[in-house]
């Protein structure tokens, strides 16, 4: 849930009476949250610790990285946006899950000479783009760096 302040207190982190507060940068939103009582691991929070384990090997390149917060930084001006979004990664880790549900990868398994082999459309922002994982943005064409 938004938490509202008095006094015009900005930011929160921590815990207090068995809720937790944070702040999320670049947003301006201040989130709270109770802490659970008890964690019961599932069979889908393995699946998901396989996917977030198998996409930080994929080590992106500085390029690309930076053809990324480009992108970013365009994709906030944008007026269809979702302005809310925090940083690169964050667009970069929705475009992921968005190919998966389209059916072209499977996240647990992809890797980055999979994606550069099979001519992937996350390969760059601007084939990414081009095949509806993300928004066109002005000039999204000269963003084309190789993951």
């Amino acid at each position: 849930m938004k938490v509202t302040t008095q006094y015009g207190v900005k930011g929160l982190n921590g815990k207090v009476d068995g809720i937790v507060y944070y702040t999320i940068p670049h947003c301006d939103v201040v989130v709270g949250r109770r802490v659970p009582a008890k964690f019961t691991e599932s069979e889908q929070h393995n699946d998901y610790r396989l996917i977030a384990g198998n996409l930080e090997k994929i080590k992106p390149s500085q390029a690309f990285k930076d053809d990324f917060k480009i992108y970013t930084a365009l994709y906030k001006e944008y007026p269809d946006a979702d302005n809310k979004v925090a940083s690169w990664y964050n667009l970069y880790i929705r475009m992921m899950w968005d190919m998966q549900k389209a059916g072209l990868a499977d996240l647990k398994t992809i890797t980055r000479d999979q994606i550069i082999a099979e001519d992937q459309p996350c390969k760059s922002v601007c084939a990414a783009v081009e095949a509806g994982l993300l928004l066109p943005v002005l000039h999204y064409q000269t963003l084309n760096h190789s993951i």
